[in-house]
Parts: C-alpha cells; sequence; structure tokens
C-alpha cells in the first residue's frame, strides 16, 4: 500500500526558469533525495502510529468496538491501536520483510507488504478507517524542504 506523493516545482520568472533547466539538466537522478526523504517516513509512521492517529493535525484513530477491545485487552495485553504482532508497524516504522522501501532515480515508493494493511487503510463493512498510512501537511512540508535542499545541493556543485 505505497503512499503517492506527486509535486511540480514551477518558477514564476525567466532567470529561475533559467537556473531551474540548469538543474535538471545536472539532476537525472533524485534517488539521493529519495534516501533523506525514506527516514522522514519512517519516523513520522512510527510517532503517528503511537499517536494512535492523533498526530500533526490527523485525526485520532476511531476506537475499537468493546467487543474487540475486550478481546485484544486479553489476548494482546498492552498492545496499542492499530498494533498486534507489530509486524506491520515494524515494516513502516524501520526495514523489514514486509518493507515496501524501493528508490529508483525518479520515484520513492514506501508502504507494507502486511496483507492487512489495506484493510486498515481503506476500512470495511465492520471495520472503519483507521489509516496507518496518512500525510501530514508538515511532513509533507518537511519531504519538500528536504528535497528542496538536494536540488539546491546540485544547482551549487
Amino acid at each position: 500500500m505505497p503512499v503517492r506523493l506527486d509535486f511540480e516545482i514551477t518558477y514564476p520568472g525567466e532567470r529561475p526558469l533559467r537556473r531551474a533547466l540548469v538543474v535538471y539538466e545536472r539532476v537525472q537522478d533524485l534517488s539521493p533525495a529519495f534516501e533523506r526523504i525514506l527516514p522522514l517516513l519512517q519516523d513520522y509512521t512510527e510517532r503517528y502510529l503511537a499517536a494512535g492517529g492523533a498526530f500533526e493535525g490527523n485525526p485520532a484513530f476511531a476506537p475499537l468496538s468493546a467487543r474487540y477491545a475486550r478481546y485484544k485487552a486479553r489476548r494482546y495485553p498492552g498492545a496499542p491501536i492499530l498494533t498486534r504482532s507489530g509486524r506491520m508497524r515494524a515494516s513502516l516504522a524501520g526495514l523489514t520483510g514486509d518493507s515496501i522501501a524501493d528508490v529508483s532515480p525518479d520515484r520513492l515508493v514506501y508502504g507494507t507488504r502486511a496483507p492487512y494493511a489495506l484493510y486498515h487503510q481503506m476500512g470495511t463493512r465492520k471495520m472503519p478507517k483507521r489509516p496507518p498510512l496518512r500525510l501530514s501537511k508538515p511532513l509533507t512540508t518537511r519531504i519538500l524542504a528536504a528535497l528542496r535542499r538536494y536540488l539546491v545541493e546540485v544547482g551549487e556543485g
């Protein structure tokens, strides 16, 4: 369940446009920038899940049903919402066999192979959405700042 973040860089005047073309000619591989962004995503996701969704302006996850909450308390004492075995959480907050962290010259794909993650992300008839992947405005700003820093470094180099 990859997260998709598309962006477009525009420049209002001719001078910055010339500068952008120079940078564009030099930057055929954004993978170094994506390597910097991946830890931002992992750290954010860990803190987002630890906060039960209520992090950086996102709403808290819907509470568990009373029946499932009792079951989970008995079977998995102390496990927070959206965490049972820890498999999905570990795959999003770090690098495990279930992690999706594919970096290429023009793309970063981040997500998890945990098969049940999609049900949490989308919800079902019997379960509300509790998306394990959700971007915040501050995270998006940090991602774009990291990308901008990289482009400036390349442009000056």
